[in-house]
This record gives C-alpha cells, sequence and structure tokens, in this order.
C-alpha cells in the first residue's frame, strides 16, 4: 500500500501538468488539502496503486479540479522516480500521462487532446492525437503535435506533414491580461 503522504503527493503534482499551477486526477470524491488553502477534489470509477511498478493509475471518467481548473480524461497514470537508495525520491513524480478525450480547463485556457504528457524533470508538457488544440479566449491554435515548455515559457506546434499548423488570434484576447500577470 501507498503511504498517505506519497497520495498526497501525486494529488498535488497531477496539478503541476498544466501550464498554470492547477490540474489533477483520482477516485472516490476524494478531497485533498494542500499546504496551501486550496483543495484538490479527484473522482474516478477506479483507482490501482502498484507501489512495485512505482505507478498509480486513475481509470475511468477521470475528473480533478482544483480552483478554477479542471482534468478530465478517460486514464490517468502518474510514474514515479524508482530509486531504492534514497526513499524520497520514491515519492517525486517522474511523468504524468493522461489518455483519452483529455481536457483541461482554466480560467479562459483550455487544452483538448487525445494524450497529454508531462515530464516534470524537462517540465514538458506534450500534446497529442488527431487535433490537439489550444484555445484562451477565442484564440486557439491546432496542430499534430503541440509542445509547451514551461521553464521557457514557449509552445511549438507541429504538422504531420499532411495537415498543416492552424492558428486563429482574436484582437480582444491579446488586450486581457495573462494569468501570469494576475500572480
Amino acid at each position: 500500500m501507498i503511504p498517505f503522504s506519497t497520495l498526497t503527493l501525486i494529488f498535488t503534482i497531477i496539478l503541476a501538468f498544466s501550464f498554470t499551477p492547477h490540474a489533477g486526477a483520482a477516485e472516490k470524491n476524494v478531497s485533498v488539502e494542500k499546504d496551501t488553502a486550496s483543495s484538490l477534489h479527484v473522482i474516478s470509477d477506479e483507482m490501482v496503486a502498484e507501489q512495485g511498478k512505482a505507478l498509480v493509475e486513475f481509470i475511468g471518467n477521470v475528473k480533478a479540479t482544483r480552483e478554477d481548473a479542471v482534468l478530465m480524461a478517460d486514464s490517468v497514470k502518474v510514474y514515479f522516480n524508482e530509486s531504492k537508495n534514497n526513499k524520497e525520491s520514491q515519492n517525486h513524480v517522474k511523468q504524468i500521462v493522461a489518455t483519452g478525450n483529455v481536457e483541461y480547463t482554466a480560467g479562459e485556457r483550455k487544452a483538448i487532446a487525445d494524450k497529454v504528457v508531462y515530464t516534470t524533470e524537462t517540465e514538458m508538457l506534450v500534446l497529442t492525437g488527431k487535433a490537439p488544440k489550444l484555445l484562451t479566449g477565442k484564440s486557439w491554435v491546432t496542430g499534430k503535435k503541440i509542445t509547451l515548455f514551461r521553464n521557457e515559457q514557449r509552445v511549438m506546434v507541429e504538422s504531420d506533414g499532411k495537415t498543416r499548423v492552424q492558428a486563429f488570434f482574436d484582437a480582444q484576447d491579446q488586450n486581457r491580461p495573462t494569468d501570469s500577470a494576475k500572480q
């Protein structure tokens, strides 16, 4: 059985893979208090924790809510570092993979994809599938693969060679304050 502190860490880290400090996933109407005042509420049909594989998976109708952020997916897998020398490193999330009808919403920001992979070491978020899409207000961008480099505050959108990258920029969205300006 995975210790409660590890589960708390899981719920907290799941939120970290978004482009704002929000996101998540879990089972059975769980509410977990963070060190801050914000709570995380996670619902799914099942949760499977495999300590030997350093993996926790939330399966079926996954919905995680924190403040104004909501992550929904068919499945969310959380992979941990597997170092056996340092117990503390076992509690660190290595990668988070959300698959199937993935939709993340925070305020006016939204990401839609078939699969989202967040790697904690590089703070890179990769959206893939038929037509992954990032939306802010009425503006949007879509391509075959969207990579968000959180450390660099940079986005790269790639085509598959057949379908070109598309973007629409609404002038009104450029006049709105960004999430980082609010913080």
